[in-house]
């Protein structure tokens, strides 16, 4: 009667761990990727042209229909702007283009991010360093 108990708790509790890991060792694969692109170098309060290049494999029509651009400010990220994504190829590829003002964070360097919202979760780019002078 006691190895039953036994067996019956060791279910339960792998259960929980199935219920609970599951999730979390897939939210990472969303099917969407950014890259972040952009100028390695302005002067300080120049305008930069960012772009971030949106590859969405799942076609996901129901995420925001704009992408966030952030700057890494005093070790956190602030957002800074925000622009409508431009879709096409059926809503697979899609491209947003930011302007912002290059004000250096720390040590002359001013480093970005873009997220987008969608049904799989929140995507976000690579970081984008930008050396200002």
């Amino acid at each position: 009667m006691r190895q039953v108990k036994t067996f019956a708790l060791l279910v339960v509790v792998a259960a929980l761990l199935v219920a609970i890991l599951a999730p979390v060792a897939f939210a990472g694969d969303t099917g969407v990727k950014i890259k972040l692109s952009g100028p390695r170098q302005a002067d300080d309060g120049a305008m930069i042209q960012l772009t971030a290049k949106i590859s969405n494999s799942l076609k996901f029509g129901g995420g925001n229909r704009v992408a966030l651009v952030m700057q890494n400010k005093n070790g956190d990220l602030k957002r800074i702007g925000s622009r409508t994504i431009a879709w096409s190829l059926g809503g697979s590829v899609g491209k947003a283009t930011f302007w912002v003002t290059a004000h250096p964070s720390a040590m002359g360097m001013a480093k970005y991010r873009v997220a987008w919202k969608n049904p799989g979760g929140t995507t976000r780019s690579n970081m984008w360093e930008v050396e200002i002078d």
